[in-house]
């Protein structure tokens, strides 16, 4: 059965990373509509794109200790459900739907236990990595990093 529920989760992400991959996911488009008076839409989409990039790398920590077999299948289970929970009330902020929605699954496919070995851990992550940082991809092309050092002076903090 565990084997069927990791097949069951990484199949999951991967119809989500190919069904964001070629046009704007609808989070994204949400995000762009999405404004937060009166600072408008530019503070939810760097935080949205911080958010999304920070779980992306807690995620290939836990890939990584699983790798390394630097901890058993079950506190690997348990880190990567309490990090994904904590990304999954941040990303709710910014109204990506879709998204939370499968950051909450996975998540509770591993408060279950759902990973019974360290390459089925690896291999969820991976899967995860892959379609969360589509998203995140999405978010980021919508910032103009090119465009803040010419036109954003920053403040000086001392003065």
């Amino acid at each position: 059965m565990a084997a069927a529920e990791t097949t069951a989760i990484i199949e999951r992400l991967q119809r989500f990373g190919r069904r964001n991959w070629s046009s704007e996911p609808g989070d994204v488009t949400r995000l762009r509509a999405h404004n937060l008076p009166p600072m408008g839409n530019l503070p939810p989409v760097l935080y949205a794109n911080f958010n999304t990039f920070w779980m992306g790398e807690n995620i290939q920590v836990v890939r990584q200790l699983a790798l390394e077999e630097a901890l058993p299948p079950a506190a690997l289970n348990q880190m990567a459900a309490a990090l994904l929970n904590r990304h999954a009330g941040r990303l709710a902020k910014w109204k990506l739907t879709n998204t939370v929605k499968l950051v909450r699954e996975l998540a509770a496919y591993f408060e279950a236990g759902g990973a019974k070995s360290h390459d089925e851990v690896a291999q969820v992550c991976e899967a995860a990595m892959v379609a969360f940082d589509r998203i995140n991809s999405w978010i980021d092309a919508m910032i103009p990093w090119a465009h803040f050092d010419r036109k954003v002076k920053l403040l000086d903090a001392a003065g």
